[in-house]
């Protein structure tokens, strides 16, 4: 019964007993008196919890992860010093403040980059630091590294994934069923409708292309509904997976919801929630509803089409009311199976939130695609009934990393997080650290596991120190609602504006901090309002000389899939891509290379003659 990671121990332990034996007939004997020590020491069933948790003797907990899209600091009500009536999250305060609120979680400031870094255990820069197509064979984890859901799954878990992948797709190696989630139901790239799942920022086919996106387990949805909102088929299906789980197994259950992306497509009743904020509080933004370009007819909701319509903050908002009532309907089917005593809930934002849509970072600096603060340090949580009570309520200050929660739910499954198959193909091993015993209140916060953050070749975080080299765009800060204003004045804080880009009303100034850098002490001034270089030229110097020795072990996704393109030959992977969709998945964005052979026996290929790439033969 002892797990795969005990059983080497367990093995050395019996073969020691054995060759000190004298005599056969006291063998039985001792192996029972050895395999009980075992048991009372935890080293058989061993399975770690909170000395105050509720979970039954021997169980693991079920772990549910909630990784929320462009969600900003401030766009949460236990951020808050004062209510704001722009801000109705009742449920998702709650949940933070009966749990552990996390202060220094750390994640990328662009999306993809932070969910290979939570499915893969590595910090972006050893595995995928820089920005790849979506559809491009090394956009996002490579295949030949083990992913959180296998490690689970292998643990015994019922794994499932519901939401935004953007973790790769050219290949079916690439998608959630063979990366460890028994089912899934999710899109692949940056952004889809929320009615109709259509392909937005769809770089195969264009923005004007009429392609869907939208998988379940290992191939397209049967059927698409227009008229269902997106965000409720996957809070249906999450209502799904906890009815029907056995709870006899531990559940592991991923849940990347769509919102706050754009576009920002809210039902009616959310938005009616905000009417108050129509008069003079918003003005159209683009980007909101579509991210770097327009969608010719995209809607708000259903019965709108006009983009004059589109008021960025409000629908926001709105949004993340809606996933505030989601949050809600999940913990009530987790505690009507009598499962949420027995739960690890952890909650974070993949960025943070983008000022020109929407969202407020307050009172941090930047946002998301930002290094400041605002765009690297996410709004954070753990909760559910298996939080030890004395850590409840508690807020730690301690470094922490989306990629340690690999290690953290290894550990609390049993089993190692060392990365074998990796670990074979040459490729870095995992950065993750188990975080639990801190945060079980086991250790004290003087021993926190985590001291050193390498974010990017010119950002490295120290203890309380930050250093920054270079230049850094969007270097602004946000009132408590404002999105493009309310930004003091950069020339006396830093006095090294360089230049700025086209959207200064998005705060789009330049600060060089030259190759020296700016330091910033967070301990002392988490909002990056003052560097602090000159006072501390030492610490900024052994800084510089860390950073320059970590980049040279830095690493970004190679693989570039040896499959064969299963389209006509000529086609680059964008073509293929998009070829495959209109011609081999009847509409449906899927992987282009190496497509498995009982795909070709029930395909419906569509006439090549009507394809734009009708000139290629088969």
């Amino acid at each position: 019964q002892a797990s795969a990671a005990d059983r080497p121990l367990l093995s050395e332990i019996l073969a020691v007993v054995t060759s000190t034996m004298s005599g056969v007939y006291l063998l039985p004997s001792l192996l029972v008196i050895t395999l009980t020590l075992l048991r009372v020491q935890g080293f058989i069933n061993k399975r770690p919890q909170g000395p105050e948790s509720n979970a039954g003797a021997g169980a693991r907990p079920h772990i549910v992860f909630v990784l929320v899209d462009d969600l900003g600091w401030a766009d949460v009500g236990f951020h808050l010093k004062e209510p704001n009536p722009e801000v109705k999250t009742p449920h998702i305060d709650e949940l933070a403040t009966g749990g552990i609120r996390l202060h220094r979680h750390y994640v990328h400031h662009s999306c993809q980059q932070t969910r290979v870094s939570v499915q893969s255990g590595r910090l972006p820069v050893h595995v995928k630091w820089h920005n790849d197509p979506w559809h491009a064979p090394q956009s996002g984890m490579p295949t030949k590294m083990t992913g959180m859901g296998e490690k689970l799954r292998d643990a015994g878990y019922s794994t499932h994934f519901v939401g935004k992948w953007d973790i790769g797709m050219a290949t079916h190696n690439h998608l959630p069923r063979s990366r460890g989630y028994s089912t899934s139901l999710g899109y692949f790239e940056k952004s889809n409708s929320q009615w109709g799942s259509k392909c937005l920022q769809c770089e195969v086919c264009g923005a004007e292309a009429d392609i869907t996106d939208l998988w379940e387990d290992d191939r397209p949805v049967a059927a698409v509904n227009e008229t269902e909102y997106q965000e409720f088929k996957f809070a249906n299906r999450i209502k799904e997976i906890i009815a029907n789980h056995d709870k006899k197994d531990p559940l592991f259950l991923f849940y990347a919801p769509h919102v706050a992306h754009c576009p920002l497509q809210v039902p009616n009743e959310y938005l009616e929630k905000f009417s108050f904020m129509d008069a003079g509080t918003d003005t159209h933004v683009p980007s909101c509803a579509s991210g770097n370009h327009d969608v010719k007819g995209m809607m708000v909701r259903p019965g709108t089409q006009q983009p004059e319509e589109w008021h960025c903050r409000r629908q926001y908002r709105a949004a993340i009311n809606l996933l505030d009532d989601i949050m809600k309907s999940i913990v009530v089917s987790l505690k009507s199976r009598q499962m949420w005593q027995d739960t690890l809930l952890v909650f974070t934002s993949d960025n943070g939130g983008p000022p020109h849509g929407g969202a407020t970072n307050f009172p941090l600096r930047g946002g998301k695609e930002m290094m400041w603060e605002g765009g690297i340090r996410a709004a954070a949580f753990v909760s559910g009934g298996f939080v030890p009570e004395s850590m409840r309520g508690k807020t730690l200050g301690g470094i922490v990393h989306i990629a340690d929660w690999y290690a953290t739910f290894s550990h609390l499954a049993g089993v190692s997080p060392h990365d074998e198959v990796a670990e074979r193909h040459g490729l870095p091993p995992i950065d993750s650290i188990n975080q639990w015993p801190w945060m079980a209140g086991h250790t004290k916060c003087v021993d926190h596991p985590r001291q050193e953050l390498p974010v990017t070749d010119a950002v490295l975080i120290q203890g309380p120190w930050k250093l920054m080299r270079g230049t850094f765009a969007h270097g602004g800060w946000q009132g408590v609602n404002s999105t493009n204003h309310t930004k003091p004045d950069h020339g006396t804080l830093l006095g090294r504006i360089v230049g700025r880009t086209d959207g200064e009303a998005h705060g789009s100034r330049i600060i060089d901090c030259g190759k020296r850098g700016c330091l910033f002490n967070l301990d002392d001034d988490w909002t990056e309002h003052t560097d602090v270089r000159k006072e501390n030229e030492k610490v900024a110097w052994n800084m510089g000389k860390r950073l320059d020795e970590l980049a040279i072990g830095f690493y970004d996704n190679d693989d570039l899939a040896t499959e064969l393109d299963s389209c006509p030959h000529g086609l680059s992977n964008s073509e293929c891509a998009c070829w495959m969709a209109t011609n081999y998945y009847g509409g449906f964005i899927g992987p282009y290379k190496g497509v498995p052979t009982e795909f070709h026996a029930q395909r419906k290929l569509a006439q090549v003659v009507n394809s734009s790439f009708s000139q290629f033969p088969l």
